[in-house]
């Protein structure tokens, strides 16, 4: 007995170590995030944990290429970037033996993949790093391939998720094929900004962006298509002086928003009935989860109690409401253009189904595990019966630092240089923030695309 025993004693503490493995990366996280928000940056890098296994290397990718954006280090962004857009590739061809184990730990020990939107996200930042660098092209290129791939993920998906396409990402994509002279290319991609926009308002209550209209009026007269600038004329009831601009240059301000809405586990108990069949866990599972789903004071005679772990976003809420930009005597308001929160939110509760079910089937496979155990040896039962309680974990892992929201603050100005000034306003409309943007230099004809990250 002294063999076998000590065999699952093994293969027990190695669950443990398994389950360890992804866990706690809010905790990592957060003194890298205390750096960040007080803008040191080096800080922020310094204390990020390099992983030494795959289970959290994109998301170490992911947040020293948002790091080094907003230090300026463009060039260096992009190739932590472009690692992580190859990890993500990688991550497809899934390890099977650490597929079985999360069936019987958590989901924890995958390496992680990031979701939809985060994917996404990574060539918004990559697009405006090759602006910073002059090279409008590749940044046309990311903002292409964000939407491309969004598509190929949605086909691939096992559950219908409502994110298959990013608006704000089209829209991006419009005004980079405006600041090349390219009409054609910028009108197409505003009018799926425009269906996307549709799509947002269903699925995510964002409203379109009042600029958008402007800009495909703008372009179609521009294009000579005078029965479609009518229409959005007549549709969106549009002043026809804001269809011409007030001056030869364009100053375009994307303002990121407090931090996204973070993951932390939910822990509920679904009860085990004598009467079940455990022969059939997958079934099994689809009634606990309708009892999941319809909660009663009286099921029965209760077995077990099985404790589940779901992941379940938390808002962080900003003190930011609006945004307003100035300079050479103008003034514009910033509109809300992505709302990350919405996204994730909604995201999360598309796949809810499909990681309760697998959750449920987990938790059912180590209750059974614990039960034969008990049934050959009591104190192996009593140790199974904890490994199950101290490995079953939600996987809570995300893109910390990424922002909440994003708004977009646009206007033409007279050729020179000049200060701007960016004022971010909390929900009473005071200024609780302000940033100068000094010896801004606007060129006849051209875009000069600037951001500002908020960490309120």
């Amino acid at each position: 007995m002294a063999g076998p025993l000590l065999r699952k004693w093994t293969w027990a503490a190695l669950l443990l170590l398994l389950a360890g493995c992804g866990a706690g990366y809010s905790s990592l996280m957060r003194a890298s995030l205390k750096h960040l928000e007080r803008r040191d940056y080096e800080g922020a890098l310094a204390r990020l944990e390099k992983p030494e296994g795959k289970t959290n290397k994109l998301l170490y990718r992911l947040e020293r290429g948002l790091i080094f954006h907003y230090q300026g280090q463009y060039q260096t962004s992009n190739q932590e970037f472009e690692k992580a857009e190859k990890l993500i590739d990688e991550l497809y061809t899934r390890s099977v033996s650490r597929q079985l184990a999360s069936l019987i730990t958590n989901d924890a020990i995958i390496p992680y993949s990031g979701e939809e939107f985060e994917r996404a996200f990574i060539h918004y930042y990559r697009a405006l790093n090759y602006a910073y660098l002059g090279l409008p092209e590749d940044a046309l290129v990311e903002c292409r391939k964000a939407n491309l791939k969004l598509a190929d993920y949605a086909q691939d998906a096992d559950y219908q998720l409502s994110y298959k396409n990013d608006a704000f990402i089209q829209y991006l994509t419009g005004i980079f094929y405006e600041a090349q002279g390219e009409w054609n290319d910028a009108y197409i991609s505003y009018k799926d900004a425009e269906q996307g926009y549709q799509a947002y308002q269903q699925a995510f209550g964002l409203q379109m962006p009042p600029t958008l209209p402007i800009d495909l009026a703008r372009l179609a007269n521009r294009l000579g298509f005078a029965d479609e600038r009518a229409g959005y004329i007549e549709r969106y009831q549009l002043d026809p002086k804001s269809l011409t601009g007030t001056g030869s240059g364009q100053v375009v301000v994307f303002v990121e928003q407090g931090f996204v809405a973070r993951k932390r586990q939910h822990e509920v108990q679904i009860p085990l009935l004598k009467d079940d069949n455990t022969h059939e866990v997958w079934n099994l599972s689809d009634q606990m989860s309708y009892r999941y789903y319809h909660p009663h004071p009286f099921y029965g005679e209760v077995e077990y109690w099985l404790k589940v772990a779901l992941p379940v976003y938390q808002e962080l809420p900003s003190q930011i409401r609006g945004v307003r930009l100035s300079g050479a005597g103008q003034s514009v308001s910033g509109v809300l253009v992505e709302d990350l929160d919405a996204i994730a939110f909604k995201t999360l509760q598309e796949k809810e189904n499909s990681i309760l079910a697998k959750t449920l089937a987990r938790s059912l496979a180590k209750y059974l595990i614990t039960k034969k155990a008990k049934k050959e040896n009591e104190a192996l039962g009593v140790l199974f019966n904890l490994i199950g309680f101290t490995t079953e974990a939600a996987d809570t892992r995300s893109w910390l630092s990424l922002p909440s929201r994003v708004e977009l603050a646009r206007f033409s100005l007279p050729p020179g240089t000049l200060d701007l000034t960016l004022e971010l306003l909390d929900d009473r409309g005071q200024t609780v923030e302000t940033q100068v943007f000094p010896g801004v230099q606007v060129a006849a004809g051209k875009t000069l695309f600037l951001n500002y990250r908020s960490f309120r």
